[in-house]
């Protein structure tokens, strides 16, 4: 991971919109950032250690969240376009799977919380 750029957020940084092209994974290097649907509200927390952002990058590229740090955080930030090609250097079956559990997750995702 040394190779891709870190960047810091401030507390209450809005890191991305639900409805803006993904560009980047962000892997979280140290904090929480909080997940909020389109209303506004907090539905998850994502901490250190763990990815946000991948979702979009994989299908078709539009976020269908917003995504805000909670106290200071630190990523390191894959692009779309990197994360991709990874996938595909492994196996171009993996990325059919992983798109497949995305678009899962999204459904669950838009039932539980619109």
């Amino acid at each position: 991971m040394s190779n891709f750029p870190s960047q810091s957020f401030d507390d209450g940084a809005l890191i991305f919109s639900a409805g803006d092209v993904a560009s980047h994974l962000y892997f979280i290097q140290s904090g929480t950032v909080e997940m909020l649907n389109a209303q506004g509200v907090v539905f998850a927390e994502v901490a250190q250690g763990q990815t946000f952002g991948e979702a979009a990058i994989l299908q078709g590229g539009i976020r269908s969240a917003s995504v805000r740090a909670k106290g200071a955080v630190t990523c390191t930030l894959m692009g779309a376009q990197e994360a991709c090609e990874l996938l595909h250097t492994y196996s171009p079956l993996l990325v059919t799977i992983v798109e497949a559990l995305l678009l899962q997750q999204s459904m669950q995702n838009t039932m539980r919380y619109g």
